[in-house]
């Protein structure tokens, strides 16, 4: 097994040197790099292909959040389509250049990428979640994976443009470095 992270401009020419030894695709993929303190804004794109002995060849590169583009390798691995189409649904990132298919797999109309951290689940957020009634006298997270804590979702509601490392932050229980260290430095300087 082989794994290799390329620039994004070196991603096509990755993928259809791995395909010349491994030339069966197994996954193409995404991950959002934004981590419990949103640390990391970028889109991870995985493509593992496999070879006949069974071994096999990882390739991935970092996209960026907004308006990220990564050449198209369906010209090299033509099952990567449907992927391809996959990931810019559920993640925002394009796949340009020949063989690119534009055309919305699964969701047609959503305001953000779903799969991204940052992206709040409203039913869930407006639903009560049956594990808090059983761990009230709990001192853990008392609300299910995508929603943030009450008062960043009322002001989600109210249409207020809150950042998306706070989104996040709201949804880990955890608040991002920057914020900290800026509150921090208010401090420092009022004394």
């Amino acid at each position: 097994m082989t794994t290799n992270t390329v620039p994004a401009t070196a991603w096509h020419d990755a993928v259809a040197e791995a395909v010349s030894t491994h030339p069966w695709l197994a996954y193409v993929g995404a991950i959002d790099g934004a981590g419990e303190r949103g640390q990391d804004p970028d889109i991870i794109v995985v493509c593992r292909v496999e070879n006949h002995d069974g071994d096999d060849s990882t390739i991935s590169t970092r996209v960026p959040r907004d308006h990220g583009t990564l050449d198209s390798v369906v010209d090299v691995l033509a099952g990567a389509s449907w992927y391809e189409r996959e990931i810019h649904d559920f993640f925002g990132v394009r796949f340009v250049g020949p063989g690119a298919d534009h055309r919305p797999l699964l969701i047609h109309e959503a305001p953000k990428p779903p799969l991204r951290k940052d992206v709040v689940l409203a039913q869930r957020a407006d639903t009560i979640w049956p594990g808090a009634a059983d761990r009230a006298a709990s001192t853990s997270r008392r609300l299910p994976a995508g929603v943030p804590d009450p008062a960043t979702w009322q002001r989600i509601k109210d249409g207020e443009n809150v950042a998306d490392t706070e989104v996040i932050a709201a949804m880990t229980g955890r608040r991002p470095r920057g914020r900290r260290a800026a509150s921090t430095s208010r401090t420092a300087s009022r004394r």
